[in-house]
């Protein structure tokens, strides 16, 4: 939450809430998780449903917002209801068809088209898609954190990327205007 009250003041409105939904699935997750950790088993079935939520709603923020941040586009606020409802309507589907794994499909599909995008930010010169680039390989080990070589718990590896990738994230929306080399 830190990084986004320092560094989304000057975004505009409908960026600053598609982030901001990104985020606050990120922080959700994180302290569920860090719950069910302290001893609530009780709701790790809520863990699940938040993370199935981070997957789908934020992922698809995620790319808007990413949309949005490289390609100066100042989105309107049918961009915004229709990001939300195809985010919620893939969020309905898996948890009433039980379907989990769809949404690390979803989730990996989302971060190759914001590094798509990063790529077209790129061949433009902007330091932003560096740092959004390096935001969506955090994101794409994060995903991957079970497999790898790394003596250390799969859930802690996945929430320090994820930490990592979101400071890359406000990098990114620091640096906004500026042109690299």
């Amino acid at each position: 939450m830190f990084i986004f009250f320092r560094h989304f003041k000057g975004q505009p409105k409908i960026a600053k809430w598609l982030w901001g939904v990104f985020l606050f699935n990120i922080a959700l997750v994180a302290l569920a998780d860090l719950l069910v950790y302290a001893g609530l088993q009780s709701l790790e079935s809520a863990s699940e449903i938040l993370m199935a939520g981070e997957m789908t709603l934020g992922s698809l923020c995620l790319v808007s917002a990413s949309w949005c941040l490289i390609m100066r586009y100042k989105g309107g606020d049918f961009l915004f209801v229709s990001t939300v409802c195809v985010g919620l309507l893939l969020f309905y589907c898996i948890i009433w068809f039980r379907v989990e794994y769809v949404g690390l499909i979803i989730k990996s599909l989302c971060i190759l088209i914001a590094l798509l995008i990063s790529c077209v930010g790129l061949a433009s010169r902007q330091k932003s898609a560096l740092w959004v680039v390096f935001s969506m390989m955090l994101l794409a080990l994060s995903t991957k954190s079970g497999k790898l070589p790394i003596p250390m718990d799969p859930v802690d590896i996945n929430h320090y990327m994820m930490v990592l990738s979101v400071i890359c994230v406000g990098r990114a929306v620091r640096d906004q205007y500026k042109i690299l080399f």
